[in-house]
């Protein structure tokens, strides 16, 4: 592998289109985008995303959606632990931020609806997004 490296040519710089297939790609989208997409930290003003819902976030040709509906799968529940029901979030469509993902505290208090993503690390702490 050393010897193929030696006559290897440098990649060209530059911006570059990204296609993202599925699987562990999500896990990308999930730390570089689905931590803004929070409600906690939107309500606090603290995401890139905070008070955007309806303007162009991104690509055009960018969709985004949380999937808790997706039997079996990473991510997927039946019920948060809030007791929401799973559910298929349109988070961002051809570019426009739709909305965020909630639990219950932060949906009530941005006057949004939950959305299913009330997580806990355990029965000791209190339920926070994603």
């Amino acid at each position: 592998m050393a010897l193929v490296n030696l006559s290897a040519v440098a990649a060209p710089a530059g911006t570059m289109p990204v296609v993202l297939g599925a699987g562990w790609p999500g896990v990308l989208l999930h730390e570089a985008v689905g931590h803004g997409l929070e409600g906690d930290f939107n309500r606090r003003g603290t995401s890139v995303f905070s008070g955007q819902v309806g303007e162009l976030v991104a690509s055009e040709l960018c969709t985004v959606v949380d999937d808790g509906t997706m039997v079996d799968r990473r991510g997927s529940v039946a019920i948060d632990d809030e007791g929401t029901p799973g559910q298929y979030n349109v988070l961002i469509e051809n570019g426009i931020l739709k909305g965020y993902m909630q639990d219950k505290l932060n949906a009530r208090l941005m006057g949004m609806t939950p959305t299913g993503n009330g997580r806990r690390e355990s029965y000791a702490h209190l339920p926070c997004r994603v």
